[in-house]
């Protein structure tokens, strides 16, 4: 964990991981971004709406026997609406998106996009089919969307008003993949990974909801380590 003084404000922040890049202040919400041994603010995240996510900054969960914790979150939206994506980090190191749309839930890892896979997407039909590792997935959905606002850390920089392509592609095994083409930078990202069930991720340190029965913590044996830091 490295520790600096919010350079807006002079709150101390933390960064857990070493792989983050930016932090929001919870103190006077600047979006910090960590560079070398120094930090520098560019700008202010707006608060996050209210939300009946049952996630919040802490939680913890395992996946294909490895422990995560949740670090910071995206607020994505579009047109008709907007959805989390909670940047989790794991045991092992390695850092991965857990996206919660709709009652939906998927997880993903960052893989390098080849070539072929950018162009053939960069006029996207759904229905369109492409190889990722081997597996062909189709074009499901497609949105223009922008960054809301943002909370904890994140392994990019992307300050409010981020705009993006987002093209979601589907298997018929349940596999997930996503492709953001960043339109500021012209930068171009794929994930992978598939959507899972609530219960199969073991999730502990979830926020309380009005009306809503919290499930059983998991057995210690299932959680693993602690969280970084």
């Amino acid at each position: 964990m490295q520790t600096y003084n919010c350079p807006s404000c002079g709150a101390e922040i933390k960064f857990q991981s070493s792989i983050s890049v930016t932090c929001v202040c919870s103190s006077c919400r600047s979006l910090i971004v960590r560079k070398d041994k120094d930090v520098e603010a560019m700008g202010k995240m707006a608060e996050l709406p209210d939300d009946i996510s049952p996630f919040q900054i802490g939680t913890q969960g395992v996946y294909e026997g490895t422990h995560f914790g949740l670090i910071g979150r995206m607020k994505i939206g579009w047109e008709d609406g907007c959805w989390n994506e909670w940047f989790m980090y794991t045991d092992g190191g390695k850092k991965g998106w857990l996206e919660e749309a709709q009652g939906f839930l998927a997880i993903s890892f960052e893989e390098t996009l080849p070539d072929s896979i950018k162009k053939e997407l960069q006029s996207p039909k759904l229905g369109h089919f492409v190889t990722i590792d081997g597996k062909p997935f189709s074009v499901a959905d497609i949105k223009e969307t922008e960054c809301i606002s943002s909370e904890g850390e994140l392994p990019l920089v992307a300050p409010k008003g981020t705009q993006s392509t987002s093209i979601d592609l589907i298997s018929r095994d349940g596999g997930f993949a996503s492709v953001e083409y960043d339109k500021g930078s012209g930068s171009a990202h794929l994930y992978v990974g598939e959507y899972l069930e609530f219960n199969q991720l073991h999730f502990s340190n979830l926020r309380e909801l009005p009306g809503w029965k919290m499930p059983l913590t998991p057995e210690p044996a299932l959680i693993g380590n602690k969280p970084h830091g």
